[in-house]
Formats: structure tokens, sequence, C-alpha cells
């Protein structure tokens, strides 16, 4: 075999081709990486598998990716399945596939025409076959045909079996009340996909397999008959168990088999789970499992994990003893650390200084001190390091590689802001308290905690809560009773206005003025009547906000006159939206004002065009007239062909002057074609420009030389904007800037009301706003403050773009850009990736408002260094996978970092005094603080005490020497 080091694999993978490609990627993250990748192949030639559980956000994608590449260099047939949670995910993973065998930035060429993904059960059969390296979502298992599949499954088992068409029918006809009919196996197609040539002898092995499974198809009807198929969750289930066997007869046998988020899978009982079970066991050779959360609660998830591996062709027979074993031991170290931590709690400052110079002088701790107070401790710290370095960190180390954030501590600002629900806002709360304390005097089932937990969210997720619902009144006592019926009303009276709910306001209040100050914030929430409700408030603050930047403008202005209204059905327009419509439309000289104008740009030309500008105005109407346009622009000045005539006429100056050899060759070509005064500078007929075909009709007005100057002037937004400009593809290069321009004037950007400011100071008539004395105006408004702020952000948008692929620059183009929404929420209906891709942009939304569905496998981080957990959750895991949307290689907390060290990636947990929050905080704390030494962090027992109970601190030498080490081991370089 070959010898396998960092030299080796660098000959044919490139993890660090990212940061060729302008990725902020540390050279020290992608080496450990690489010792990754070399570490989990080195443990898949002895084992059937191993879990990549790097903390979230460190890459373990690129190392599973580099794994599957180290393997196909060493196997080109070898075959990988890669599992994903669901369809969102599945696009990510094609989408990096993609990218490693992307040409301008090769990570491993080897990838290129290899990847397929599969949408659905068909698909991932039929790809199966066709490529090496498949994707597919874990979801399909659940399936969408589940009726079609059963009604094929029933009829080929029925046959089989050898019953009659009368006692088919039978079973047909209890079986889900009738609703399916029998079908001739040879006549149909099994998922809409396979015939009876490829299905028969799949399914015949399919069927001998499930017969003598427990809950089978046999055993309901042998034990049942007839009847025992009007149980329709025992069908169901048996059914499900058949389709999936059929189906591992259909997979081919597979080299490595990775699952992404492979804590999805700890419910063994789940049908997806199941069918992954199921449908892969004995199929693959090897898995690698991605999670960053290899347990949540309890390490008893990891059972697992393991009953997985154990589904590999290569496993050996006692692998689960193996993980049984493994469990007991981390059961046993939990006690030990238990024991532990108690008694060092008894210490005071002189037992701890005595320990600490003891372990100085002993670091294994094998003396017995003469102190018999100290002899405890002492006793109880040595058991505690035996187990780890003997049992615990080798039974870890063997399955699973985690590297950490060593330095989180220090730049994760954890902030509980404990707000309080005072005066009339109070009220709701003491009447629900009163309600509660009624319930357990009454011994009532309360459901305290979901139903308490509710009430902390928001009003509107109490409202929504099975307590308050009436069908819940018949279960109370009279006393009880009328608390929840004023509770009830009170809630009630709430539903229309805004405000109230203290943790409601202040997230809110929080985004906005983060907003403000152009910081993006990521809340998460349970609730969907929550998610709803701080989408509304957001807004309606932000509006107010937006009103009173108007206002500074147009002192006294109401809402109505600023934006559009509806009356009787009929739209009337306010200052907005009048004042955008000028901006875009091009028979209005505003047009100029936020587009690139190429004269001072690409053709580098502002002088030339001024010394020589009767020659240029001759020339740009000589080109009007030679073309022939629609009735509409014939009659009226256009000025986005007006400003095309001038720069073509530049060109055509600058070439018989000889200086065209001073401009971009691709400029020049371009600029010069015939096609370009009609489409513009991508000389396509889209929708970005105005001319998509000609007319039949000369123009009857002229070019002026006061209008020329407006095109050629030396500075303007665009010119402040060359350099990353540069890097946009010509073809996308008009459509960039007139998406940007759109942006700007847009419903909540607050960027018009800045610039009409900074107009009326420099004597601009606001009220009128003539558009030929505007335009010089913003011209030099780019060069003030605020300017200068707009400026920078369309700059940090042209550097995010410029490192996305085509596809992906246009659909942030089209249709992320078009929102233009200070705050958007996972429950709009649109997808994940979608949300994902807006939200990374530095452009808005400013917000975004997510629930579980946002809450892993996402990248949320080139924008945003702030994390909201509006509703906190039991589980530490999800409090993590949280903050890891945000904390990544190259977030932007990272990247700041390296220029202001003090930088902070903010986590907020706003929490109701006196509530449940407070219990809720606690005890998540104390979990995440077992987890994360459990996977590799130094004990920490100070960070976690109480503010009555301070405890102190470990000796730094002991607290490292406790530290399960799970990180790859150095590579040979």
């Amino acid at each position: 075999m070959t010898h396998r080091n960092r030299e080796w694999l660098r000959g044919f993978l490139r993890l660090d081709a990212r940061a060729d490609a302008g990725a902020t990627v540390p050279e020290r993250d992608v080496e450990r990486q690489e010792d990754t990748v070399l570490r989990a192949l080195s443990l898949l030639d002895e084992q059937p598998g191993v879990v990549l559980a790097d903390e979230v956000g460190m890459g373990k994608t690129y190392e599973a990716l580099g794994v599957i590449a180290a393997r196909q260099q060493e196997n080109p047939s070898a075959r990988t399945v890669i599992l994903t949670p669901g369809p969102d995910l599945n696009q990510k993973w094609e989408k990096e596939l993609r990218a490693f065998g992307d040409r301008s930035r090769t990570m491993y060429a080897g990838f290129r025409d290899k990847v397929r993904a599969a949408t659905n059960l068909a698909s991932l059969i039929r790809v199966l076959d066709e490529a090496p390296i498949v994707v597919a979502p874990a979801n399909v298992f659940a399936g969408s045909r589940a009726t079609a599949d059963q009604a094929y499954l029933l009829s080929a088992w029925a046959t089989e079996h050898g019953l009659a068409g009368n006692q088919i029918a039978a079973l047909f006809k209890r079986y889900r009340h009738g609703q399916l009919e029998r079908v001739t196996n040879h006549e149909v197609l099994f998922l809409d996909a396979f015939d009876w040539a490829r299905m028969e002898r799949p399914l015949e092995r399919a069927l001998a397999s499930h017969r003598k499974a427990p809950g089978s198809l046999n055993a309901l009807y042998e034990e049942g008959g007839y009847d025992a198929f009007k149980n329709q969750r025992a069908v169901d289930a048996a059914l499900a168990d058949l389709k999936f066997r059929v189906l591992s007869e259909l997979v081919p046998m597979i080299d490595l088999l990775v699952v992404d988020e492979a804590h999805k899978l700890k419910n063994s009982e789940s049908l997806r789970a199941t069918g992954v079970r199921t449908v892969f066991g004995g199929r693959f050779d090897k898995a690698l499992f991605l999670t960053a959360t290899p347990f949540q609660l309890t390490v008893d998830e990891l059972r697992q994990v393991f009953a997985l591996f154990a589904l590999s062709r290569t496993a050996p027979m006692d692998l689960e003893e193996q993980a049984e074993r493994l469990l007991d031991d981390v059961a046993e170290y939990t006690q030990a650390y238990n024991d532990f931590e108690s008694l060092w709690r008894m210490l005071d400052g002189a037992g701890v200084a005595d320990f600490s110079a003891w372990f100085a002088r002993d670091p294994s701790l094998k003396q017995e001190p003469d102190d018999p107070a100290l002899r405890a401790v002492v006793a109880h710290g040595r058991r505690l390091l035996q187990l780890k370095q003997e049992r615990i960190e080798p039974g870890f180390r063997g399955w699973m590689i985690r590297s950490l954030r060593e330095d989180k501590r220090e730049y994760r600002k954890s902030d509980p802001r404990r707000v309080q629900a005072t005066g009339g806002d109070g009220v709701p709360f003491m009447l629900y308290e009163r309600f509660i304390a009624e319930l357990f005097r009454t011994k009532a089932p309360t459901h305290k905690a979901a139903v308490q937990i509710n009430m902390v969210s928001s009003y509107a997720a109490a409202r929504d809560g099975a307590l308050l619902r009436d069908e819940e009144r018949s279960n109370f006592a009279d006393s009880a009773e009328a608390y929840r019926k004023l509770l009830q009303g009170v809630l009630g009276e709430l539903k229309d206005t805004t405000g109230g709910h203290p943790k409601v306001a202040h997230v809110v209040r929080d985004a906005v003025e983060a907003a403000e100050h152009d910081e993006k914030t990521l809340i998460f929430c349970a609730r969907v009547a929550t998610l709803h409700e701080l989408k509304r408030e957001i807004e309606a603050e932000w509006n107010d906000r937006m009103l009173a930047a108007w206002q500074r403008v147009f002192p006294g202005a109401q809402a109505s006159d600023i934006f559009d209204t509806t009356e009787d059905e009929s739209r009337i327009r306010g200052r907005h939206s009048k004042l955008r419509n000028r901006f875009q439309r091009p028979q209005d000289a505003l047009y100029l004002a936020l587009r690139e104008r190429y004269v001072p740009t690409l053709l580098e030309a502002s002088g030339f065009a001024k010394e020589h500008l009767g020659d240029i105005v001759d020339r740009a109407n000589d080109i009007l007239r030679g073309l022939k346009l629609p009735k509409a622009h014939a009659e009226r000045a256009d000025w986005s062909l007006l400003k095309r005539c001038v720069e073509q006429a530049t060109a055509l100056a600058l070439r018989d002057a000889g200086r065209a050899d001073d401009v971009e060759p691709e400029v020049m070509e371009r600029i010069l074609d015939p096609r370009f005064v009609l489409l513009g500078f991508d000389l396509e007929a889209d929708d970005v420009e105005s001319f998509t075909t000609e007319g039949d009709q000369t123009a009857t007005w002229s070019i002026k030389a006061e209008d020329a100057q407006l095109v050629i002037p030396k500075v303007h937004l665009w010119s402040h904007l060359k350099s990353p400009l540069f890097d946009v593809p010509a073809d996308l290069r008009v459509r960039t800037v007139e998406r940007l321009a759109a942006y700007l004037v847009s419903r909540y950007v607050p960027f018009l009301p800045d610039l009409l400011s900074f107009a009326k100071e420099q004597g601009v008539d606001v009220e009128s706003i003539e558009a030929r004395a505007l335009v010089p105006v913003i011209d030099r408004y780019w060069t003030t403050p605020t300017g200068r702020r707009w400026c920078d952000q369309l700059r940090c948008f042209l550097v995010y773009m410029d490192k996305l692929d085509e596809a992906h620059r246009k659909e942030v183009l089209d249709d992320v850009l078009k929102a233009g929404a200070i705050v958007r929420h996972t429950v709009d209906g649109e997808s994940r990736e979608r949300l994902r891709e807006a939200f990374n942009t530095p452009l808005y939304p400013m917000v975004l408002v997510a629930n579980e569905v946002m809450q892993e496998g996402l990248d949320l981080h080139h924008h945003c260094r702030r994390v909201i957990h509006h509703d906190l959750a039991w589980n530490p895991a999800q409090l993590e996978q949280r903050v890891g949307r945000v904390d990544r290689l190259g977030s932007l907390v990272a990247r700041e970092r390296l220029r202001r060290p003090d930088t902070t990636l903010d986590i907020t947990l706003p929490l109701i005094r006196n509530t449940i929050d407070e219990r809720l905080e606690r005890t998540v704390r104390m979990r995440e603080r077992w987890m994360e030494f459990l996977l590799g962090a130094p004990p920490n027992f100070d960070e976690y005490g109480l503010a009555d109970e301070p405890v102190r601190s470990l000796p730094v030498g002991f607290a490292e020497a406790l530290r399960v080490e799970l990180g790859p081991s150095r590579s040979v370089t």
C-alpha cells in the first residue's frame, strides 16, 4: 500500500485551493483538515466506520470530500453514496462536489463528471448504475408515493403467498378501508421506473427475506388472517420493511457510505433510520459519519451510530459488544467526574492550593499525601485520570476524530439578558402564574414546562398553547377555569396590538438597532406564531425608523405621504415610490445617477471627452439618427439610449485619435459593436435594459452638450467601485449594476432619505427635485461619510459575488436582491438554500428569523456575527448547532478579528425573570458542560457555577490533563 502522508495527499488533493480563490481559510486549518483525512483513512483500514465530529463550522464537509477523493484515487472504480438530511443539503453537497472539480480552483479533479444527485428513490437506483458518486437525501425513504408502492408490494406478496383472487380482494378490502386496488405486477412499473424484467429476481429475494422478519406480512396473516389487515399501522410497517428490502436488492455494492448530520438517525424507530438500515445493511464496506454532536443529551445515543457501523460487510462480529463496553466505561467515568466535582466544591482556598501544589509535584497522582483531606481529592483525581487515559480517550479515539475551536471562549460573547415584565405588560404573566398555581393546587395536569415556554416566547404562542384552548376547559376546577378564561381574554385583547411582550420587544429593538449599524442578526425561534410576530414587529419598528429618516427631509410628513397607500382599491403613490420610479425610468435624467457611465470607468476617457466634447456630441447624434426606434423612444429623450450613444461616440473618437490601445480590447470591441446602443454592454436582449427590439422611427430629439456632460463626469458612484467591478464577468456587468441600483431605492432601504438629506444641505429643492441639478450632487455624495457607507456596502457585495460561481451569481442577482426586505423568516415557503443565499450577502435582509429547519447544515456566516436564542432548548447541542451557522471557517468574525482582535461573536439569550427561562438556561448550561468536556474541552467548573455558589477553578495543568484528546494525529510531512 502507498505510504500515506501529506505529500502523497497533496499530490492529488488541494484543500488549500480555497485560499487561492480568496477564501479566508488559515493554513493551519487546511493542515488540520489534511491530518483528519489521513487519520480517517488509517482508521478505515482497520474498522468499518469513523465519526468525523469536528465542532460546527470547522470543515467536516471538506474533510469528508477529502476522504472520498483519497479512496477514489486509490480505487477509481469505488462507489460512494452520500446521504444528506434533506433536499437543501443534498443540493449543497452536489455543489460542493462540483466545486471541488472546478477548473478555476481545482481541489480534486477526479470529481469531474462523476457526481450525480438523486431526488427520489427511483432516481437513487438509476444514478447508482450511472455514476460512482451519488448524493441522496435520506428523507427519500419516507417517500411521497406510499400508496402506489403499497399496492404494488401487497399485490406481489399476496401472489407469492399463493392466495387466490377472492382472497387477495378480501385483503385489499380490509386494508385502508379498500382505498387501494390490486395491481398486476408484471404490467406496472415499480416506483414508476422499473419494469418486471428488472424487478422479478430482486422482488423474489426480498419476499424471501421479509418472510422471516418480525412483524412481516406473513406473520400478520398467520396470526390474524384477513382481519389482521385492518390494522393499518402494522401493515404499513410490514410493507415499508418489504419495500426497503426490495430497494436493498436493487442497490449495488458500495465502497463508502457517507452520512451527513448522522445524529438525525439516532431515532432507530423512525422510518428514515429504518430505511437507511434496511436498504444499506450489508451493502457497504466502510462508513463515514459526519456530526458535530455525536450525542446530544446522553452518550447512549452513540448506540445507533455503532448499530449502523455494524451493518458494514467488514464489521467484526463483536462490534456492538465493543460499543457496550465503551458506554459502560463512560457511565463509570461520569460517576467519577461527578464524585470529584462534588468533593472539589467543598474545598476552601487552602485545600485548592494544596492540591495544586501536589499535582505540580506528582502529575500522575500516584503518590498518597499524608493529609487525609487532600488524600481523598487526590484519590478521586487519580481515578478520573486513569479512566480518561486508559479507557475513555482510547475508546473514543478508536472511532471518532474531533477538532475543537480552541479560542472560542475568547471571541464568543454569551450574554444572558434578563428582562422584566413590568407595569401593564406584567399583567398576563401575573395571571398566568395564578392560573398555574391554581392548577397545581387542584392537582390538574398542567404540562407546565411546555406551556410556560410558550408564554415566555410570545403572547401569540401562548394563545396557541394547549391550556388556553377552549376544548381544555372541562379538565379544570372552576377556580382554575376562571383564571384561564381571564388570561385568555387578556391575551385576546392584545392580539391586534404591537409590542407588550417583554422578550419580543427586547429582541425587536436589539435586531433593529443592529441593522441601523449594518449588523446582521440571526434569530432562532421554535414557535411559528412567534416567528410571525417577530417578523411583523421588526418590520413595524423599521417602518417607524424609516419614517423618521424621511421626516428629517420633509418635517411633519405622515407615513401616507411617504409610502404607498390603498384607497377604494386604488393605489396612491407616496414620495418614496414616485422618486424611486424616477431613478428607474430611462426617460428621467435621474436614471443616470445610479448607472455605470463607461466613459470614466471602462474607457477611462473623461478628460479626453471633455476636450473633444463637440465632436463627441456630433458623433453621438449621428449614431442616434441612424437608429430605428419604437415610437415612444423616438418621440421622447431616453437617457439609457443617450448614454450609450455618447459612450460609443467617445470610443469611436478614441479609436480615430489612435488611443484605442489605452482601452481593454474586449471593452472596445463591445462598445463599438453595432448592437451596443440598443442592447447594452452585455450585447444581449434581456430584462435589464430597455431596447429588446428595434422600431421603425427615427428619433425626433437630439443630444446636447449639457446632456453629454452628465454622461462623462470623472467621478460617479461606479468610478469609486472600478476595482471590484473589474472582476464582474462582462455579460453580468449590466445586470449587476441594474440590480444594485434597484436595491438602493427599494422600500426598506434608507438610501433615498440619506441622499435627500445631503441634497437639501447642498441647496437642492427637494420638493421639485430637478434632475439636472440633482445628478451632479449625487455624484459628489459618494465622497461624504454617509455616501462612503453605501459605497462600502456595494463594494462588499461585489467582493462577495466574486467568490460565487456564475449560477450562484445569477440566482443572487435575479432572486435575492429583488426582495429588498429588512427581515425574512423560514415560514415564507422559500427553500433553505434561497434564504441562505439572501442572508449571506452583505445587503438586505438584515434579520433572519429561523426555526429548526435552519439550525443545521447551512452556512450563514459570511456577513453575520450575531445570534439570538429567542426560544431556548433543553438540548445544548441544538444551541451549539445554531451558533455554528455563523461560527465557521472564513466567517465574518474570523475575518474581522484579523483587523480588530477584540471583535466578538455575540450570542444573546433573552430571559424573562422569574420564569422557566432562567431554569432552562441553567439546565442547558450544565448539560453543555458535560457534553463539551467528554468531547475534548477542558473541565471548567467555575464557568457554570451560579452567582451564589462560586466554584474555584481547577489547576490549569490538571484541567489540561483531563482533556479527552480526539484531534487528528499529525501526518508525516
